[in-house]
């Protein structure tokens, strides 16, 4: 069987402007800066855009940014507790080396979107439309992908703790490898690609999914 993989190419960025974020405001427009050690926390910005940005050390805890739309740009070390950024736009976005305890981004659209070396906790893209995306040796506590559309996913080197797919819709949606704890929704696994022990791993939720006992 054939897996399309995610088609990512990471940002190429130059001769970007060294920049803060202290006068930012709702509605606003970033495009070519580069910033570190900057910090969103505790901020309520709606409709902010960023393209062709660099983020170093971005502290995020507290922050709401509805409507977010971030492309082309690299995230590196950004750390927080919280993060709500339902309906956001995030396209060819390289995120490495982050920690976020909790992400709201339920209605969005990701397309083109890496994860190196993060640890996430709640990560809730429910309802998202989600193509080529790639999570790399990541830590994620439980990541909530009911009803939502995925194609060209893939997880490499990276363990979930519970996995939400009701009523998603998976196309070459890559599990292989991934070590997985726990499932909600079984039946929306439909269109994911797993290796030999993870289907002895799902055995058991199978067979009472199907109403089989086992003896």
């Amino acid at each position: 069987m054939t897996v399309s993989a995610p088609r990512f190419q990471p940002p190429s960025l130059h001769d970007l402007r060294e920049s803060d974020l202290h006068d930012l405001r709702a509605g606003d427009l970033r495009d070519g800066e580069s910033f570190t050690g900057a910090s969103l926390a505790d901020r309520d910005l709606a409709d902010l855009t960023f393209s062709e940005c660099a983020f170093t050390d971005l502290a995020l805890g507290g922050l709401v940014c509805r409507g977010v739309r971030v492309t082309e740009s690299t995230i590196i070390s950004a750390d927080g507790a919280t993060v709500s950024a339902p309906s956001s736009t995030v396209r060819d976005v390289d995120v490495s080396h982050s920690r976020i305890g909790s992400l709201e981004g339920y209605d969005s659209r990701w397309n083109g979107v890496r994860f190196t070396g993060c640890k996430l906790g709640y990560i809730n893209l429910r309802g998202s439309a989600l193509a080529d995306i790639v999570f790399e040796d990541c830590q994620i506590d439980e990541l909530d992908l009911g009803a939502a559309t995925a194609k060209r996913m893939s997880f490499h080197g990276c363990r979930i703790g519970t996995l939400e797919v009701p009523s998603a819709t998976l196309t070459d949606v890559d599990l292989r490898g991934l070590d997985l704890a726990r499932i909600v929704g079984i039946e929306g696994l439909s269109g994911a690609v797993i290796d030999e022990g993870q289907l002895l791993q799902l055995a058991p939720v199978l067979a009472a999914q199907l109403g089989i006992e086992v003896v």
